[in-house]
């Protein structure tokens, strides 16, 4: 799957990173180049995203097999203290 980041400087979120020879719907819009980075580079290793805005963003972008077999590693659970971070 090919992922292309494109700069549009008159719309307010003005990255956008697209599925090439995807739908028009398969894409989403950042406010920086290192927020559209990190969204490719999070899809590229496979990796379910933690925040909001990447995450509604993987979902746009993958269809929902493919969102669905993203790694969602468990988040670290500290059995002496009883709390999850």
């Amino acid at each position: 799957m090919e992922l292309a980041i494109h700069h549009y400087p008159k719309m307010e979120r003005c990255w956008l990173l697209k599925r090439v020879h995807g739908e028009h719907s398969q894409h989403a819009h950042f406010y920086t180049k290192e927020e559209a980075l990190l969204c490719r580079k999070l899809i590229d290793q496979n990796k379910y995203p933690r925040e909001k805005k990447y995450k509604y963003a993987a979902q746009r972008i993958l269809t929902e097999e493919e969102f669905k077999l993203l790694n969602k590693r468990p988040r670290y659970y500290n059995v002496q203290k009883g709390t999850q971070r």
